[in-house]
């Protein structure tokens, strides 16, 4: 792992660890499901059942500055020690710590062993409802997580299927990156104030056009530019001329012709300014004029900001 600033590794517990503590975490997802817990405090427990195979001797930390504002600091429910099953066989240590604490002074008091800031941001903002946020049980098609975003949502996939709780992710993620990854892509949707209303444009754009016969038949022909398209329209945090300059990218590769390319600014209504500038991206003659007349189309686009 990296800072508590930065990211961390796709792997956080080993295929064999997974596997050794399987009868365990069956036990205790099916000891959580039966509670009435919000989202929030589902993930909460969640993270803990994982950190706790991770970093068994110190997984909970005292902060030394709450990451809240003293008028926000609300309890936000009951104490962690009220609710978490007994399965979870909390030692002495760690119901020491935990005397006091609810799911959401968790976040704002403590730091997590080696899990970036930015997890504790997400989960500080969704309790507070300033972020809107969806937990999932599923792991959603690029359409589905395109559709939310245009509504201004993310996310939070966690995995609960019995069969598939001790095993990795799309062959790449433990549950618990996984859930990580999630929470940190929730960040950085919405901490970038300033480029978050020209990428919800773009999204709505995308939207519009995804049953375009032309881009469903090349999303079926072409596996490479599916996974790119997706991958942009769905997956990828970043500033709204980034974001387009991929989507070009990607279509330049199967449209030599241009024919594609213009078509997609026909569906996008752009009027001949914003074409020419959306036909010089990319190239040495495009600039700042060209950059603001891209930006705002984009953020013209959107409904929710």
């Amino acid at each position: 792992m990296k800072s508590r600033n930065g990211s961390y590794k796709k792997i956080l517990i080993d295929s064999k660890t997974l596997k050794a503590h399987g009868l365990v975490l069956r036990a205790n997802i099916d000891a959580l499901k039966k509670l009435s817990l919000s989202p929030q405090e589902f993930i909460t427990l969640y993270l803990l059942l994982f950190l706790r195979i991770k970093h068994p001797k110190n997984w909970i930390q005292k902060k030394s500055k709450s990451l809240i504002n003293e008028n926000e600091n609300e309890n936000f429910g009951p104490e962690l020690l009220s609710y978490i099953p007994e399965s979870f066989a909390l030692n002495d240590w760690e119901k020491e710590k935990l005397k006091g604490v609810t799911a959401f002074t968790l976040f704002s008091l403590y730091n997590l062993k080696a899990i970036p800031e930015s997890i504790n941001r997400t989960m500080i903002h969704w309790f507070l409802g300033y972020w809107s946020i969806e937990m999932l049980e599923h792991i959603p098609t690029p359409r589905e997580l395109l559709r939310l975003q245009v509504k201004n949502t993310r996310c939070i996939t966690v995995i609960t299927d019995p069969n598939e709780i001790d095993s990795f992710v799309l062959e790449t993620r433990d549950p618990l990156s996984f859930v990580l990854h999630d929470l940190m892509h929730a960040d950085q949707f919405f901490s970038q104030i300033e480029s978050q209303k020209g990428q919800l444009g773009f999204y709505q754009l995308i939207n519009s056009i995804y049953d375009q016969p032309d881009l469903r038949n090349l999303l079926k022909t072409d596996a490479n530019f599916k996974k790119e398209f997706e991958y942009v329209a769905s997956d990828m945090n970043a500033y709204v001329i980034h974001l387009f300059k991929c989507l070009k990218s990607s279509i330049s590769r199967i449209d030599k012709e241009k024919v594609f390319f213009d078509n997609l600014l026909i569906w996008w209504k752009m009027n001949e300014e914003e074409k020419i500038a959306s036909h010089k991206l990319s190239t040495p003659h495009f600039n700042q004029l060209d950059e603001m007349i891209l930006k705002t189309f984009f953020e013209n686009n959107q409904e929710i900001l």
